[in-house]
């Protein structure tokens, strides 16, 4: 029997062809997912980016909504105060001094434009006048400050000693006791305005019950006073 001899010529080899990627097809074997196909898979659809978007679109109108009206209630609040007669140098009565004394010592020594005129319009005081007397305030702080400290009291001092928070939309800085007794998301011109108002109140009591007392000992000097 004849053996054939194969020579290596004659044996066809396997070689790896070059892929080239071009433009109107690939080397790629198997087909890629489509991109609808994917987006289906992971639970993306294109329906969900219009709801996404939707839904950001909403936000940021609420947002701007909500900003203007703070405006608008700012500026109705600060005409307000505005408005109240000054008293020019006369100083702040009693209940006045007490109630923003309250404000400088336990909320904050930098009320903003929406406080202050909310402060005015409680304790009855203009605008400029409430505003003076926390600049005046923090003035004379500052020189008790240097009186009782042998170096240079710094301006900042005052500023390390609060906490910033944001309030409405705005940046507010606050005593600590003022964090203590409310967590800074709470704080904002409604809250304020009601612990303005109970001191005010509490205050307002407190005189005319004063003032009903001293008018029953006028009338009556033998009457029992309750402790």
């Amino acid at each position: 029997m004849e053996s054939v001899i194969f020579s290596e010529e004659s044996v066809p080899r396997r070689t790896l062809r070059k892929r080239v990627i071009t433009s109107k097809g690939s080397s790629l074997r198997f087909k890629p997912a489509s991109v609808s196909a994917i987006t289906a898979r992971h639970g993306t659809t294109s329906e969900d980016n219009l709801k996404k978007k939707a839904y950001k679109q909403a936000f940021l109108q609420s947002a701007s909504r909500a900003q203007s009206e703070r405006e608008t209630r700012v500026r109705e609040l600060k005409k307000r105060a505005l408005a109240i007669t000054s008293t020019g140098k006369t100083p702040a009565t009693s209940r006045q001094r007490l109630v923003m004394q309250m404000v400088y010592d336990e909320i904050t020594p930098y009320p903003d434009e929406a406080w202050v005129s909310q402060l005015g319009v409680i304790i009855n005081r203009e605008y400029h006048q409430v505003k003076n007397w926390f600049s005046n305030q923090r003035q004379k702080d500052a020189r008790d400050s240097r009186q009782h400290t042998p170096q240079p009291a710094t301006p900042t001092n005052l500023e390390a000693s609060l906490c910033k928070i944001t309030c409405d939309g705005r940046d507010l800085r606050l005593r600590t006791a003022a964090l203590n007794s409310c967590r800074a998301e709470d704080w904002s011109d409604t809250f304020f305005d009601e612990v303005v108002m109970i001191y005010n109140f509490r205050l307002l009591a407190k005189h005319s019950q004063e003032e009903a007392m001293a008018a029953l000992v006028e009338s009556d000097p033998d009457v029992a006073i309750p402790s």
